[in-house]
């Protein structure tokens, strides 16, 4: 197994039981959550050692993060107690034809005041095989943007892979701010999950076009050109209603571009599939699998994600495997 570095913010998630509306509600449920957080705790439950670089609060909402890290099998050493407070984040779980919410309360966290401290990248990176990142991190603030770019340089000039998922937010930033970003971080990128509306919004590589498998294998070969990058993988999923979705995976790899048969997925809690997806396209590459059963263990990890609460999956390498052997189909070239 490698060891592995990855950057994000820890969000507290709010949840109302029930499908009870935000506003409405009387009570919540807490659990711990972020982008880069759900694919640190997938990864390591696939074996990797995983070292989560981060701030938290100096009080118990701070400590409740490292622990919950901790007992996950992920190094906290390098999450740094910040003045601050903890960000949170609302869910507002949708039913049948009403959409899942999302509402942010993260300003003044102790998050962004990562970018001003002093970071020994020498220790961080020592021994690391990947270095993950995503777009929510370089949204927050522009000198998170910065902070940003500096960890990947970091990584870079210490021969580590760089993972990017582009992972776009509207309510953090416009298409204009992640795109000048985007430009910047992508050049020194390796693996890129990336789907066809980042290309066609935020890159503005071509128009806005219905989504077409064509289209996306000619975005990605055109951008790993471009940028040098070896791995593409995304997923494409069409809602049928809050409960009921069809999720297709797809992979560029050495000028191959493989897609997944579509697949009906019953859906417990979406939140933190497309995490799932990505440590399972990482751990697959990682451990030398062929493109086809790269593929094949992302897809199955994120629709296992699917089938359980909160934002981080549970699930171990075996146990995707034989999920993955019982139930995915060979993929269409």
């Amino acid at each position: 197994m490698s060891r592995i570095v990855t950057l994000g913010e820890p969000l507290m998630r709010m949840t109302p039981p029930g499908f009870q509306r935000v506003k409405e509600t009387k009570e919540f449920q807490a659990t711990i959550g972020g982008a880069e957080l759900n694919a640190s705790v997938n990864l390591a439950n696939f074996g990797h050692e995983v070292a989560f670089v981060s701030a938290v609060p100096d009080n118990d909402l701070g400590e409740n993060v490292r622990k919950f890290l901790r007992e996950r099998n992920v190094n906290d050493q390098w999450v740094k107690r910040e003045e601050g407070r903890l960000g949170i984040y609302f869910v507002e779980e949708g039913y049948g034809p009403r959409s899942a919410k999302v509402t942010y309360d993260r300003a003044y966290s102790s998050f962004l005041k990562v970018a001003g401290q002093e970071w020994n990248w020498d220790a961080i990176f020592e021994s690391c095989q990947l270095f993950h990142v995503s777009g929510i991190t370089p949204a927050l603030s522009s000198s998170l943007k910065e902070f940003t770019l500096q960890a990947v340089r970091e990584a870079r000039k210490r021969n580590v892979l760089i993972s990017f998922d582009c992972n776009y937010r509207s309510k953090l930033w416009s298409e204009e701010e992640a795109k000048l970003a985007f430009e910047q971080i992508l050049p020194y990128v390796d693996i890129c999950f990336a789907g066809q509306k980042d290309f066609t919004h935020i890159l503005n590589v071509g128009p806005e076009e219905n989504f077409h498998p064509s289209l996306l294998k000619k975005y990605f070969r055109e951008a790993s050109q471009d940028y040098g990058i070896s791995l593409f993988a995304c997923t494409n999923r069409e809602v049928i209603d809050s409960q009921s979705h069809q999720l297709q995976g797809f992979l560029f790899k050495n000028d191959q571009f493989i897609e997944s048969q579509k697949h009906s997925i019953q859906v417990l809690d979406r939140i933190g599939g497309g995490d799932s997806f990505a440590a399972g396209i990482l751990h697959g590459m990682l451990e030398g699998l062929d493109e086809t059963s790269i593929l094949d263990f992302g897809m199955s990890s994120s629709i296992l994600k699917h089938t359980v609460k909160g934002d981080h999956s549970s699930f171990s390498e075996d146990e995707v495997f034989e999920f993955m052997n019982a139930h995915l189909h060979d993929v269409v070239r």
